[in-house]
């Protein structure tokens, strides 16, 4: 698959801290540490990725005081004058800065230090942190001490606040989205030509793999889950194994994969080598027309909460059980990872144009399930799929 991006320009980057400053104010914070974390498949680097290009390459691992710190981590201070990142890759390139700080990571030093340093001289500022999820307790700590000198009370947690901005995407970025999805259908085609008897799961997950890593797409993650094939109960990871494929079972993965860092996510289920029982049938059926459903309501003028009761009134009639449902959403912003808005009833959030949702469900019912998941993005019209829509059912 030939494709060649449109870039992400310097001045895309410069309108995001434009809309993250406008947000800053309305929250009354005066300044924002906004902290990453690299190395890996899951998403935990978008933030600072958003904000100025930089990803951080090292793999995340505990210090070793005196010989390494904060290997694999990167923070971005945003002040009202100011884009300062801090990390510890001397030879790193971000876009739209007004200063890289930089540390050797194996000298011991700390990015809680180059914090402070961005921040010295300053008056008493109100302080935000986002991506306290990527954070250590001995990192935040350190961020504390190292900027007490110039802040008012506590740091304030913040960590919706570029996600929010993250949620409105520009065409740059709805193309990589695109071809993200795009990715994800060759992948699951392909996983699809080993499901038949006498496979084994992990055939078609390889196969997957193969075709993400052939189109420069990395695996996040492959959650399979075959109903009726002897399980043979592996405690840890990955979730697919080499049980062996029966006919009449009923496979499912939830498939999620980066492309330049933009997700697709991607639920689909498959009987293998037989015709859907009745079970079978009404659980998929269930599953995919609350989703049509959603993706029907998904649109200017609709908010987030009408979206998913659009699901939920089906699933209602057909007997989904939501107190015990594997996940309480019926879907999630899909971009640099998953984001919000997150689809559910309560949600007053406005649908707008240039946002990208994953709207999914995973249906359990009488001793059987299935699932299916859509990506799209809302249009002026509507909701448009970012790829088309392939039913392996």
């Amino acid at each position: 698959m030939s494709v060649v991006d449109e870039p992400i320009t310097a001045s895309e980057y410069e309108s995001r801290v434009r809309a993250v400053r406008s947000r800053m104010v309305e929250a009354g914070l005066d300044a924002l540490i906004v902290w990453g974390r690299g190395g890996g498949t899951v998403e935990r680097y978008g933030n600072v990725l958003y904000l100025c290009g930089h990803y951080p390459v090292f793999p995340t691992i505990r210090d070793l005081p005196g010989v390494w710190a904060d290997r694999g981590y990167a923070a971005v201070v945003i002040t009202d004058d100011e884009v300062v990142l801090c990390s510890d890759e001397v030879d790193a390139e971000p876009v739209g800065v007004t200063a890289h700080l930089a540390l050797d990571g194996r000298t011991g030093g700390r990015l809680a230090d180059l914090v402070g340093q961005s921040l010295g001289g300053r008056q008493r500022l109100r302080l935000g942190v986002v991506g306290t999820d990527t954070m250590t307790a001995r990192q935040l700590a350190a961020v504390e001490e190292r900027t007490s000198g110039v802040r008012t009370g506590d740091l304030v947690v913040a960590d919706d606040l570029v996600e929010r901005v993250r949620s409105i995407k520009s065409p740059a970025e709805i193309a990589r989205l695109q071809r993200a999805g795009a990715v994800g259908n060759l992948a699951l085609a392909a996983g699809a030509e080993h499901l038949v008897p006498g496979a084994r799961e992990t055939d078609a997950v390889a196969a997957m793999v193969a075709e993400l890593t052939r189109n420069e797409t990395v695996m996040a993650n492959a959650f399979v889950y075959t109903f009726g094939a002897e399980s043979p109960g592996i405690p840890a990871p990955p979730t697919y194994s080499n049980r062996t494929l029966q006919p009449g079972d009923l496979f499912t993965v939830d498939l999620t994969g980066a492309y330049r860092g933009y997700f697709f996510d991607f639920a689909r289920s498959r009987v293998v080598g037989a015709e859907p029982t009745a079970a079978q049938e009404k659980a998929f059926r269930l599953a995919r027309t609350s989703v049509d459903a959603a993706v029907a309501a998904a649109r200017p003028g609709a908010t987030v909460g009408d979206v998913a009761r659009a699901a939920d009134e089906l699933l209602a009639e057909g007997g989904y059980d939501f107190e015990h449902a594997e996940f309480q959403a019926g879907g999630h912003g899909i971009g640099l990872g998953f984001e919000a808005p997150w689809i559910r009833p309560e949600n007053d959030r406005p649908i707008e144009p240039g946002m990208t949702l994953a709207l999914e469900r995973f249906v359990v019912l009488g001793g059987t399930a299935a699932t299916f998941e859509r990506n799209v993005v809302i249009t002026d019209d509507g909701a448009v799929d970012l790829a088309p829509i392939l039913d392996l059912w």
